[in-house]
Protein backbone atom coordinates (compact mmCIF):
# COMPACT_ATOMS: atom_id res chain seq x y z
CA UNK A 1 0.00 0.00 0.00
CA UNK A 2 3.25 2.47 0.94
CA UNK A 3 6.04 1.19 -0.73
CA UNK A 4 7.59 -0.27 -3.82
CA UNK A 5 9.36 -3.74 -3.41
CA UNK A 6 8.22 -4.02 0.25
CA UNK A 7 10.08 -7.50 0.37
CA UNK A 8 13.16 -5.69 -0.40
CA UNK A 9 12.30 -2.78 2.51
CA UNK A 10 11.65 -5.88 4.70
CA UNK A 11 15.05 -7.50 4.01
CA UNK A 12 17.21 -4.57 4.15
CA UNK A 13 15.69 -1.09 5.80
CA UNK A 14 16.72 2.03 3.25
CA UNK A 15 19.32 4.20 4.78
CA UNK A 16 18.89 6.92 2.64
CA UNK A 17 15.59 9.04 2.06
CA UNK A 18 13.19 7.78 -0.32
CA UNK A 19 10.01 8.91 -2.99
CA UNK A 20 7.49 6.99 -3.45
CA UNK A 21 4.60 7.69 -5.62
CA UNK A 22 0.68 6.42 -5.12
CA UNK A 23 -2.67 7.37 -6.41
CA UNK A 24 -3.74 10.20 -4.10
CA UNK A 25 -7.59 8.21 -4.08
CA UNK A 26 -6.25 5.28 -2.74
CA UNK A 27 -5.49 7.67 0.64
CA UNK A 28 -8.82 8.57 0.99
CA UNK A 29 -10.17 5.69 3.21
CA UNK A 30 -7.09 6.68 6.03
CA UNK A 31 -7.88 10.65 6.48
CA UNK A 32 -9.11 13.42 4.68
CA UNK A 33 -9.06 16.98 5.40
CA UNK A 34 -13.03 16.88 5.27
CA UNK A 35 -12.89 14.86 8.32
CA UNK A 36 -9.82 16.13 10.34
CA UNK A 37 -12.12 19.36 9.84
CA UNK A 38 -15.44 17.96 11.13
CA UNK A 39 -13.50 16.42 13.82
CA UNK A 40 -12.67 20.13 14.36
CA UNK A 41 -15.52 22.13 14.15
CA UNK A 42 -17.59 20.18 16.45
CA UNK A 43 -14.96 19.51 19.12
CA UNK A 44 -14.86 15.76 19.25
CA UNK A 45 -10.84 15.69 19.47
CA UNK A 46 -9.84 14.86 23.30
CA UNK A 47 -7.08 16.71 25.09
CA UNK A 48 -5.64 13.19 24.83
CA UNK A 49 -5.45 13.03 20.99
CA UNK A 50 -3.90 16.12 20.32
CA UNK A 51 -0.62 18.46 20.62
CA UNK A 52 -0.38 21.81 18.88
CA UNK A 53 2.55 23.69 17.69
CA UNK A 54 3.20 27.27 16.75
CA UNK A 55 6.20 29.11 16.01
CA UNK A 56 8.53 25.67 15.72
CA UNK A 57 7.44 24.87 19.43
CA UNK A 58 4.82 22.84 21.54
CA UNK A 59 2.42 25.09 23.10
CA UNK A 60 1.75 24.23 26.84
CA UNK A 61 -1.51 22.78 27.49
CA UNK A 62 -2.67 24.52 30.34
CA UNK A 63 -3.01 27.16 27.81
CA UNK A 64 -5.94 25.13 26.04
CA UNK A 65 -7.24 22.84 27.84
CA UNK A 66 -10.81 22.56 29.37
CA UNK A 67 -10.41 19.35 31.67
CA UNK A 68 -10.25 16.46 29.29
CA UNK A 69 -11.02 18.69 25.99
CA UNK A 70 -9.81 21.50 24.65
CA UNK A 71 -11.48 24.48 25.08
CA UNK A 72 -14.18 25.51 22.65
CA UNK A 73 -13.84 26.55 19.22
CA UNK A 74 -9.88 27.00 20.72
CA UNK A 75 -8.50 24.42 17.98
CA UNK A 76 -10.32 26.51 14.80
CA UNK A 77 -8.49 29.88 16.14
CA UNK A 78 -5.16 28.96 16.44
CA UNK A 79 -5.31 26.66 13.02
CA UNK A 80 -6.53 30.62 11.80
CA UNK A 81 -3.90 31.89 13.27
CA UNK A 82 -1.07 29.56 11.86
CA UNK A 83 -0.71 27.03 14.20
CA UNK A 84 -0.52 23.36 13.60
CA UNK A 85 -2.39 20.74 14.75
CA UNK A 86 -0.87 16.98 15.28
CA UNK A 87 -3.16 14.23 16.11
CA UNK A 88 -2.08 11.62 17.86
CA UNK A 89 -2.61 7.88 18.22
CA UNK A 90 -4.93 7.62 15.16
CA UNK A 91 -4.73 4.13 15.54
CA UNK A 92 -6.95 4.10 18.39
CA UNK A 93 -9.27 6.89 16.67
CA UNK A 94 -10.11 5.20 12.93
CA UNK A 95 -10.67 1.77 12.15
CA UNK A 96 -8.86 2.04 8.73
CA UNK A 97 -5.45 3.50 10.26
CA UNK A 98 -5.53 0.87 13.09
CA UNK A 99 -5.54 -1.81 10.26
CA UNK A 100 -2.83 0.61 8.72
CA UNK A 101 -1.26 0.72 12.16
CA UNK A 102 -1.37 -3.17 12.81
CA UNK A 103 -0.01 -4.52 9.09
CA UNK A 104 2.76 -2.94 9.20
CA UNK A 105 3.52 -3.63 12.88
CA UNK A 106 2.92 -7.30 11.56
CA UNK A 107 5.28 -7.12 8.45
CA UNK A 108 8.12 -5.35 10.10
CA UNK A 109 8.45 -6.15 14.07
CA UNK A 110 9.15 -3.17 14.50
CA UNK A 111 6.73 -0.37 17.09
CA UNK A 112 4.66 1.87 15.26
CA UNK A 113 2.91 4.54 16.00
CA UNK A 114 0.72 6.68 13.92
CA UNK A 115 -0.25 10.80 13.65
CA UNK A 116 -1.53 13.05 11.86
CA UNK A 117 -0.23 16.61 11.15
CA UNK A 118 -2.78 19.50 9.88
CA UNK A 119 -0.79 23.13 8.82
CA UNK A 120 -1.78 25.87 7.40
CA UNK A 121 -1.09 27.66 4.17
CA UNK A 122 2.63 29.00 4.44
CA UNK A 123 3.36 27.69 8.00
CA UNK A 124 6.24 25.42 9.25
CA UNK A 125 4.92 23.12 12.35
CA UNK A 126 8.36 22.57 14.10
CA UNK A 127 11.49 24.29 13.93
CA UNK A 128 15.09 21.90 12.79
CA UNK A 129 15.13 18.64 14.76
CA UNK A 130 15.65 14.70 13.90
CA UNK A 131 13.90 11.53 14.79
CA UNK A 132 15.15 8.36 16.96
CA UNK A 133 13.29 6.54 13.98
CA UNK A 134 12.46 5.87 10.50
CA UNK A 135 9.41 7.99 9.79
CA UNK A 136 7.18 7.30 6.65
CA UNK A 137 5.52 10.45 5.81
CA UNK A 138 1.89 9.74 3.62
CA UNK A 139 0.92 13.09 2.14
CA UNK A 140 -2.75 13.33 1.83
CA UNK A 141 -4.16 16.65 0.86
CA UNK A 142 -2.02 20.29 0.10
CA UNK A 143 1.87 20.27 -0.96
CA UNK A 144 4.53 20.02 2.20
CA UNK A 145 8.54 20.89 1.52
CA UNK A 146 10.82 18.61 3.41
CA UNK A 147 14.36 20.58 3.57
CA UNK A 148 16.98 18.22 4.83
CA UNK A 149 20.39 17.97 6.37
CA UNK A 150 22.70 14.90 6.95
CA UNK A 151 22.57 13.26 10.19
CA UNK A 152 24.91 14.99 12.97
CA UNK A 153 24.05 11.58 15.56
CA UNK A 154 24.36 8.27 13.39
CA UNK A 155 21.74 5.83 14.51
CA UNK A 156 20.29 7.67 17.06
CA UNK A 157 17.48 6.30 19.22
CA UNK A 158 15.65 7.07 22.45
CA UNK A 159 17.69 6.33 24.71
CA UNK A 160 20.93 7.65 23.21
CA UNK A 161 21.43 10.58 20.93
CA UNK A 162 17.97 11.41 20.51
CA UNK A 163 17.16 15.03 19.96
CA UNK A 164 14.92 15.45 22.93
CA UNK A 165 17.74 14.56 25.10
CA UNK A 166 20.58 16.47 23.36
CA UNK A 167 19.43 18.73 21.22
CA UNK A 168 21.97 20.72 18.78
CA UNK A 169 25.26 21.91 19.97
CA UNK A 170 26.05 25.72 18.93
CA UNK A 171 28.18 24.59 16.64
CA UNK A 172 25.40 22.52 14.51
CA UNK A 173 22.77 25.01 15.05
CA UNK A 174 25.61 27.48 13.44
CA UNK A 175 25.85 24.85 10.83
CA UNK A 176 22.15 24.40 10.16
CA UNK A 177 21.68 28.45 10.24
CA UNK A 178 24.62 29.45 7.78
CA UNK A 179 24.37 26.32 5.36
CA UNK A 180 21.94 25.88 2.86
CA UNK A 181 19.97 22.14 3.06
CA UNK A 182 21.68 19.02 1.10
CA UNK A 183 18.38 18.71 -0.60
CA UNK A 184 14.52 19.59 -0.21
CA UNK A 185 11.89 17.08 -1.30
CA UNK A 186 7.72 18.57 -1.97
CA UNK A 187 5.42 16.17 -1.30
CA UNK A 188 2.22 15.78 -3.37
CA UNK A 189 -0.55 14.18 -2.36
CA UNK A 190 -0.31 10.40 -2.93
CA UNK A 191 3.65 10.78 -1.92
CA UNK A 192 5.37 8.46 0.53
CA UNK A 193 8.36 9.73 1.65
CA UNK A 194 10.95 7.07 3.62
CA UNK A 195 12.67 9.54 5.80
CA UNK A 196 15.59 7.36 8.13
CA UNK A 197 16.40 8.44 11.47
CA UNK A 198 18.53 11.12 12.21
CA UNK A 199 17.91 13.04 8.92
CA UNK A 200 17.80 17.06 10.16
CA UNK A 201 14.53 18.73 8.88
CA UNK A 202 11.90 21.48 9.30
CA UNK A 203 8.97 21.08 7.06
CA UNK A 204 7.04 23.68 6.19
CA UNK A 205 3.88 23.76 3.66
CA UNK A 206 3.66 25.40 -0.13
CA UNK A 207 0.82 25.76 -1.88
CA UNK A 208 -2.19 27.75 -1.88
CA UNK A 209 -3.97 25.21 0.43
CA UNK A 210 -3.24 23.63 3.99
CA UNK A 211 -1.00 20.22 4.52
CA UNK A 212 -2.77 17.79 5.81
CA UNK A 213 -0.46 14.17 6.29
CA UNK A 214 0.19 11.10 8.35
CA UNK A 215 3.37 10.08 10.20
CA UNK A 216 3.73 6.58 10.35
CA UNK A 217 6.62 5.53 13.18
CA UNK A 218 8.38 2.87 12.61
CA UNK A 219 10.88 2.57 15.90
CA UNK A 220 13.06 0.06 14.95
CA UNK A 221 14.55 -3.03 16.84
CA UNK A 222 18.12 -2.44 16.97
CA UNK A 223 21.23 -4.83 17.72
CA UNK A 224 21.04 -3.70 20.94
CA UNK A 225 17.04 -4.60 21.39
CA UNK A 226 18.70 -8.28 19.98
CA UNK A 227 21.23 -8.03 22.76
CA UNK A 228 19.23 -7.51 25.63
CA UNK A 229 16.12 -10.39 24.25
CA UNK A 230 19.63 -12.64 24.14
CA UNK A 231 20.96 -11.49 27.45
CA UNK A 232 17.68 -11.77 28.83
CA UNK A 233 16.65 -15.10 27.98
CA UNK A 234 20.17 -16.30 29.38
CA UNK A 235 19.24 -14.28 32.69
CA UNK A 236 16.23 -15.88 33.16
CA UNK A 237 18.21 -19.15 33.06
CA UNK A 238 20.59 -17.89 35.61
CA UNK A 239 17.76 -17.38 37.90
CA UNK A 240 16.54 -20.43 37.82
CA UNK A 241 20.09 -21.96 38.72
CA UNK A 242 20.24 -23.01 42.58
CA UNK A 243 23.93 -22.37 42.14
CA UNK A 244 23.32 -18.53 40.97
CA UNK A 245 20.85 -17.88 43.98
CA UNK A 246 23.25 -18.76 46.00
CA UNK A 247 24.54 -15.17 48.39
CA UNK A 248 27.93 -13.59 47.46
CA UNK A 249 29.68 -12.75 50.44
CA UNK A 250 30.42 -8.96 51.68
CA UNK A 251 33.96 -8.93 50.37
CA UNK A 252 32.72 -10.38 46.87
CA UNK A 253 30.90 -7.94 46.20
CA UNK A 254 32.32 -4.46 47.96
CA UNK A 255 35.93 -6.11 49.07
CA UNK A 256 37.51 -7.31 45.94
CA UNK A 257 34.90 -8.03 43.78
CA UNK A 258 37.29 -8.81 40.82
CA UNK A 259 37.23 -12.76 40.95
CA UNK A 260 33.50 -12.91 41.30
CA UNK A 261 33.09 -10.80 38.10
CA UNK A 262 35.43 -12.92 36.27
CA UNK A 263 33.23 -16.21 37.44
CA UNK A 264 30.21 -14.63 36.57
CA UNK A 265 31.41 -13.86 32.88
CA UNK A 266 32.78 -17.48 32.77
CA UNK A 267 28.87 -18.23 33.53
CA UNK A 268 27.44 -15.65 30.99
CA UNK A 269 29.85 -16.97 28.13
CA UNK A 270 29.02 -20.79 28.66
CA UNK A 271 25.70 -20.14 29.00
CA UNK A 272 25.66 -17.69 25.63
CA UNK A 273 27.77 -20.60 23.86
CA UNK A 274 25.43 -23.56 24.95
CA UNK A 275 21.93 -20.97 23.93
CA UNK A 276 19.53 -23.41 22.10
CA UNK A 277 19.15 -20.71 19.31
CA UNK A 278 15.92 -22.17 17.50
CA UNK A 279 14.02 -21.17 20.91
CA UNK A 280 16.11 -17.84 21.40
CA UNK A 281 15.11 -16.89 17.91
CA UNK A 282 11.48 -17.89 18.23
CA UNK A 283 11.48 -16.08 21.68
CA UNK A 284 13.29 -13.04 19.90
CA UNK A 285 10.47 -13.05 17.42
CA UNK A 286 7.59 -13.12 19.71
CA UNK A 287 8.92 -10.46 21.28
CA UNK A 288 8.98 -8.18 18.39
CA UNK A 289 5.58 -9.05 17.42
CA UNK A 290 4.22 -8.74 20.81
CA UNK A 291 6.31 -5.70 21.99
CA UNK A 292 4.48 -2.43 20.95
Amino acid sequence: MLLDNPAAVIAACPTEPKLYHRDPESFRALLTREEVDNLIDTDCLAMQNIALLKDGTPVETYLYADGSMPKEGYLRQFLTDGGTLSIRSLERLKPTIAALYRGVAKETGHRVHVNAYYTPIDRQGLRYHYDPYVTLIVQLSGQKAWPLHRPFVQNPVREYGSYHTRGFTPEEWRFLEHTPPAETYTLKPGDVFWLPPGFVHAPYTVGDEPSLHLTVALKQRTWQWMASQVAGRVLSQALADPAMRASLAPIEVIGDPQAAVKEARAYLVAALLNLDLDKAAESVRRAALQSR
